[in-house]
């Protein structure tokens, strides 16, 4: 194998440390899922688990077959220990802009982006379903007290909201915690979409046509489809079937870090943001999506449709 020779960027903050990526062996078959958080990352991490070993029931819990590798609550020695154990091809999650991971030849890259926006909204009803002093209690055993934590967001949905397009907070690969950390993360995909072991997917036309993306997924990930079984596939990649076995499918839900594992599947597909922002509030976060996200704007919002030629 041979790494792209980038220097990575540095992301730290509560919950995740990118320098992990730094220590970590890749073996030239690994996948790597890279989204902001709420952009459908547990979706996908199903969706390439159930490509990888062929088959619907992944056979544990997703957060022990495809661990957060940066992640806080669990020791580096653990997490590198549960992935060199594995036999099979191995899919990591990371929230991680692609600019503070390790680019390696042969390993597949999958991203995933959503409307801002709708990020925001899931993050918030994230945050009420969160048992915050048991990620506090696991953190604190796993890597010590936290130095930092992000700043607590106001209550209102609207003045979240307004709140998330103007918020600053530096990257720390665990967010976005505002429309900047958000755009930062994009951009690294945007910028790397040209190599062929990158690959960019996102959430707005999964919702649309499941069945079509998750054929992209395939093709990405260089695994056949078998279409006699290929309708059991779709369907167990479906919101419902997630949230009816959300004690495996929600993100650590075998440490307990969820009020209720099935509300982490709470919605899904568009929200409903524009019923809290006004004309001007809307007019001004396209404004700054703009000056952020530079030429992945139009991705970030509309996904693959609003890239292809009029």
């Amino acid at each position: 194998m041979r790494a792209i020779n980038l220097p990575l960027r540095h992301y730290e903050g509560f919950m995740a440390d990118s320098s992990r990526w730094e220590r970590f062996r890749f073996r030239p078959d690994d996948v790597v899922i890279s989204t902001p958080a709420k952009c459908g990352t547990t979706w996908m991490q199903t969706i390439v688990g159930m490509l990888l070993l062929d088959r619907t029931d992944l056979g544990a819990p997703i957060s022990v077959i495809s661990p957060w590798l940066d992640m806080q609550i669990r020791t580096e020695d653990e997490v590198f220990a549960t992935l060199a154990a594995q036999d099979h091809r191995r899919f990591i999650k990371t929230h991680t802009p692609l600019d503070g991971v390790p680019l390696v030849d042969g390993v597949t890259y999958v991203v995933l982006v959503r409307h801002p926006l709708d990020v925001a909204l899931s993050d918030r009803d994230h945050a009420e379903n969160a048992h915050d002093e048991r990620a506090v209690q696991l953190r604190t055993a796993a890597a010590g007290e936290a130095s930092r934590r992000a700043a607590e967001p106001p209550d209102d949905p609207a003045t979240f909201l307004r709140w998330f397009i103007d918020n600053d907070e530096r990257p720390s690969g665990s967010g976005p915690y505002g429309l900047a950390d958000y755009c930062n993360q994009v951009r690294t995909y945007w910028d790397r979409r040209d190599l062929p072991n990158v690959h960019l997917f996102h959430y707005g036309d999964m919702w649309a046509d499941r069945d079509g993306e998750m054929r992209r997924v395939a093709a990405a990930l260089d695994v056949p489809v078998d279409e006699a079984r290929w309708p059991s596939f779709v369907e167990a990649a479906g919101l419902g079937s997630m949230r009816s076995r959300a004690c495996d499918t929600a993100p650590e839900a075998h440490l307990d870090l969820w009020r209720s594992p099935e509300k982490f599947f709470r919605v899904g597909g568009r929200r409903d943001w524009a019923s809290l922002l006004g004309p001007d509030d809307v007019a001004h976060f396209e404004e700054r999506l703009r000056a952020l996200a530079g030429d992945a704007a139009s991705w970030a919002v509309g996904g693959r449709a609003a890239l292809e030629p009029a």
